[in-house]
C-alpha cells in the first residue's frame, strides 16, 4: 500500500514538472514570435506583411507596397484624386514594347487587386495592337466616367494630368510600384 502511495506521489511530481516545463517552453516560443510592424499615418494603421503593407480604409483592407510617407515626394500635378474617385471603372494602359513592361504589369495588377476591394474594375490594355489580345486604350479614350491611367517611362518619376489622361511616369522599374501607390492613396483619400 505504501508503495502505491509512493508511486502516485512520484507520478504527481513528474506530471507537475512536465506541466511546468511545457508552460515555460510555450512561453519562450510565444515570446520569440516575430512582431508585426505597425505604422500609423494620420488616423490609419498600416500593418506590415511579408510582401505588402495593409490598412483598413473605408471599412475594407487595402494593400500597398510603400507607406504614404514613402511616396509623398513623388510630384503630382493636376487634381488626380477627383479624376479617380467615385468611379466604377478605371482603364490602365501602357506601351506593349516598353522596356519596363514587367514592372508596369505588376503595378497594374496590384492596382486592380486593391481596387477590386472597393468594387472598382480596372480594365487593362495597351496603346497599340498587341499579341496579348488586350484592348487598345489610349489617352483619347479617357472620359469623366472612365479615366485612363497611362503608365509610361519618363525622365522623372511623377503623376500628371494631360488633357483628360492621367500620366503615371517612372524613370526606373521600382518607381512604377511607387507611382501606383501614389495613385491609390490619392484615390482612397489617404494623401494627395
Amino acid at each position: 500500500m505504501k508503495e502505491k502511495k509512493e508511486k502516485k506521489k512520484w507520478g504527481l511530481i513528474v506530471l507537475i514538472i512536465i506541466i511546468m516545463i511545457g508552460t515555460s517552453f510555450s512561453f519562450v516560443l510565444v515570446g520569440f514570435q516575430p512582431q508585426k510592424d505597425v505604422v500609423r499615418y494620420n488616423d490609419l494603421k498600416f500593418v506590415k506583411h511579408p510582401d505588402r503593407w495593409e490598412a483598413k480604409i473605408k471599412d475594407r483592407n487595402a494593400a500597398f507596397s510603400f507607406l504614404p510617407n514613402e511616396v509623398e515626394d513623388i510630384p503630382a500635378s493636376g487634381d488626380i484624386a477627383s479624376r479617380l474617385q467615385n468611379r466604377l471603372e478605371i482603364d490602365v494602359t501602357s506601351d506593349s514594347n516598353s522596356t519596363y513592361k514587367e514592372a508596369i504589369a505588376v503595378a497594374q495588377h496590384q492596382m486592380g487587386l486593391t481596387l477590386s476591394q472597393y468594387n472598382i474594375y480596372v480594365r487593362r490594355g495597351f496603346t497599340s495592337n498587341n499579341t496579348f489580345n488586350l484592348p487598345i486604350i489610349t489617352c483619347s479614350d479617357s472620359t469623366a466616367a472612365v479615366p485612363v491611367v497611362y503608365f509610361r517611362h519618363g525622365n522623372v518619376t511623377g503623376v500628371s494630368l494631360e488633357n483628360n489622361c492621367i500620366i503615371a511616369a517612372a524613370s526606373i522599374n521600382n518607381d512604377f510600384i511607387k507611382v501606383k501607390d501614389k495613385l491609390l492613396y490619392a484615390l482612397l483619400g489617404v494623401a494627395k
